[in-house]
């Protein structure tokens, strides 16, 4: 019985982990923002698609948040968003073994482990102050995508994630 309720109590708090890891700088308000303007950059090239998804939630999200786009020189905020690469092990970790030893003669066996190397891309999307060029807010999604992925899922993951950064953005 006590088993079974660490199991459930276990599985409620896993529950209750947010979807994104947001970090900021105390003196900002989000208030403070009206108007804002995407920084571009190079890194994001090999994942074009997903950029295009991620910028056009991005664009929904803030113009919920009201937030207008304008001319970089004229903004207010500036957003950045990139897909981290992150490489993950699937496969078997446990190996077996056998062996025998006599007089200071052993023999011995053990089956390889196996397994392959997966990429994985987590989106990032920062704010960046013009005046000090430095980042003012951070989200990062938890959850990841996989190149397996079919386009819609990408989409519905992507728009997922921008839609839980922007919950916290208060």
């Amino acid at each position: 019985m006590r088993l079974l309720t660490l199991f459930f109590a276990t599985l409620l708090l896993s529950a209750c982990v947010s979807p994104v890891v947001i970090d900021q700088q105390d003196s900002i308000s989000p208030s403070q923002y009206q108007s804002y303007a995407f920084i571009e950059q190079e890194e994001d090239k090999p994942r074009a698609l997903d950029d295009q998804r991620a910028r056009k939630a991005l664009e929904s999200e803030l113009a919920s948040k009201g937030l207008k786009p304008v001319e970089t020189d004229q903004a207010d905020i500036q957003v950045r968003h990139f897909f981290k690469r992150e490489q993950r092990y699937d496969g078997d970790v446990m190996q077996f073994g056998f062996g025998y030893g006599f007089n200071n003669v052993a023999l011995g066996a053990s089956t390889p482990v196996e397994g392959e190397m997966t990429e994985e891309y987590k989106l990032v999307v920062q704010f960046v102050d013009p005046a000090s060029n430095n980042v003012v807010w951070q989200a990062t999604s938890r959850d990841r995508l996989h190149d397996e992925m079919s386009s819609e899922r990408r989409q519905a993951h992507i728009n997922k994630a921008v839609k839980a950064m922007f919950e916290r953005f208060d």
